[in-house]
């Protein structure tokens, strides 16, 4: 599921005196993270349908209230959302008691949110989409802590999503409006409860002023069931409308419908079915590259699979070799922490370098990402043809991050320019959102820095012109005190003093605990 992500962090106030910094300094600042319940993957062209998926968009304010467990003595403060999810606190930010009460909080956006709260009718901007997307969190009964506190967004709106193209006889799509639609809700900004939806039956615009061959929408609209004329779609050629029996939209669920409107359709009422009420899936994508879906109780989250035709290759950790593979997949970036917290009821490894979604996870072990691939074949147990996920073989690492066959030379896996392909201690001082920097001739991203990577091989070392045969992996245990391989480098890596060490293939080391810079990523065979 990608996961929405929010940071909310408070900063100490001016003190007047000696005494008053001093309880300054005692105090704990309240520090949250967030994901949402969300499972949206498309995008448009009309507003960004991704709007609020990941993180709460950059400018949007979120209000958090604050009381004493069990008082509803509410305190309010509008934080401002930042990049990557990131909330600034206001200029007077919440502290938890300097006793040692308890805090229960509560989140909501749109920060204007009401008792009454009423969609946008024109959601074709992102102004009126994100208007109309009212998130809820809570956490009751939080004990002070200096670590950031999980807080999970739920959607309290359906999503539909429209995509039109354009048929036999039609040659362009210009609008697509939802119809019939009850725009209002009851909410209650301390439980988060909403109402059924009630007002006027009323048309919700999803895209206007467009001309392309296929144009994709979407509108967030209160639980309801809809029956009748749902949907017109503007075409070059005229008006085409589509209806329902009864479709009922529930709130925080994602559906999607493809209408391909032919010359006949305009000026007809032509009877729709087809939805997609999206939850997990695998999408084949351009380049037979798959795309993973997550959905679960707690939220939702996606990542790419890139396919790596298979074939013979020369080099292996750092000696010359001959060897061959056979097709596989690979994961287009490490695994982040919003995967992670997919396969693991949200829980955050202990001592998780940056808790964002979109980081990769760290301090992990070597067996805990043996445990999340094995819930990976658990989820898409039915979808998998046969294959299944586990770690990638050093072999297939290092294929992949030279290219596959195109069996790129570069020091770094993606150019010899560290400043551009590899996260190091050159230009940063932590790990990065995955995909911060460019990829190689596969799409993959980080394979050379950012964090290493766990593989699947135990460590050994490797004899000069070796004939490896076909899908080489160390599988046996060279002896009692052997460790997992570790290859790539990470933001710990990249000065001079590194040049021997750094170069594609030569990155490795053995490991098989838990540390802020080891990561892993999956493959799937």
């Amino acid at each position: 599921m990608m996961a929405m992500t929010a940071v909310l962090s408070g900063m100490l106030t001016a003190c007047s005196n000696v005494d008053e910094l001093q309880q300054a300094e005692e105090r704990v600042p309240i520090s949250l993270t967030g994901t949402t319940r969300l499972n949206a993957f498309t995008t448009r062209s009309a507003a960004n349908t991704e709007l609020n998926d990941n993180f709460i968009e950059s400018g949007q304010t979120v209000m958090v209230r604050i009381s004493e467990a069990n008082q509803q003595t509410w305190t309010n403060y509008i934080y401002t959302a930042g990049a990557n999810g990131v909330l600034t606190a206001p200029a007077t930010p919440p502290y938890y008691p300097m006793t040692d009460t308890n805090v229960d909080i509560v989140a909501y956006s749109p920060s204007f949110a009401e008792g009454t709260f009423n969609i946008r009718l024109d959601q074709s901007t992102d102004e009126g989409y994100k208007a109309s997307d009212l998130l809820y969190a809570k956490k009751l009964n939080q004990e002070k802590t200096g670590s950031a506190v999980p807080l999970q967004f739920e959607h309290k709106m359906a999503k539909v999503v429209i995509t039109a193209r354009a048929g036999a006889g039609v040659s362009t799509i210009q609008s697509i409006t939802l119809h019939r639609v009850m725009p209002t809700v009851t909410f209650d900004q301390v439980t988060g409860d909403v109402s059924d939806a009630t007002g006027s039956l009323s048309s919700v615009i999803i895209a206007k002023e467009e001309s392309a061959d296929a144009v994709t929408g979407a509108a967030l609209i209160p639980a309801q069931a809809i029956e009748g004329n749902l949907i017109t779609i503007v075409t070059n050629k005229g008006t085409a409308t589509y209806s329902v029996d009864s479709k009922v939209f529930a709130a925080g669920k994602v559906y999607n419908l493809t209408i391909t409107v032919s010359r006949a359709a305009v000026g007809a009422t032509t009877a729709v079915n087809g939805w997609t009420d999206t939850e997990s899936a695998v999408i084949d994508m351009n380049g037979n590259s798959k795309q993973f879906v997550v959905r679960n109780d707690w939220g939702w989250y996606r990542f790419m699979m890139i396919y790596v035709e298979g074939g013979p290759y020369s080099t292996l950790g750092g000696k010359t070799v001959t060897g061959t593979l056979s097709d596989f997949y690979i994961e287009q970036t490490e695994t982040t922490i919003g995967s992670w917290w997919m396969m693991n009821e949200l829980q955050t490894p202990e001592g998780q370098l940056n808790v964002a979604a979109t980081y990769p996870v760290t301090m992990v072990t070597w067996d805990d990402a043996i445990s999340y691939v094995n819930k990976l074949n658990t989820y898409f147990a039915d979808q998998l043809g046969g294959m299944h996920f586990k770690l990638p073989s050093e072999a297939q690492w290092e294929y992949a991050a030279r290219g596959g066959k195109a069996r790129e030379t570069y020091t770094y896996a993606g150019g010899n320019d560290k400043s551009l392909v590899m996260i190091s201690k050159d230009n940063h001082n932590t790990t990065m959102p995955v995909g911060s920097l460019m990829s190689n001739s596969l799409g993959l991203v980080d394979m050379t820095g950012n964090v290493w990577e766990f593989v699947q091989d135990w460590y050994s070392t490797i004899s000069n012109n070796a004939n490896l045969g076909k899908d080489y992996v160390r599988s046996s245990k060279p002896n009692s005190n052997s460790q997992r391989l570790v290859v790539g480098a990470s933001y710990r890596e990249g000065d001079n003093n590194d040049s021997q060490y750094l170069p594609l293939g030569a990155a490795r080391f053995e490991w098989s605990g838990a540390l802020q810079f080891v990561g892993f990523r999956v493959a799937l065979q």
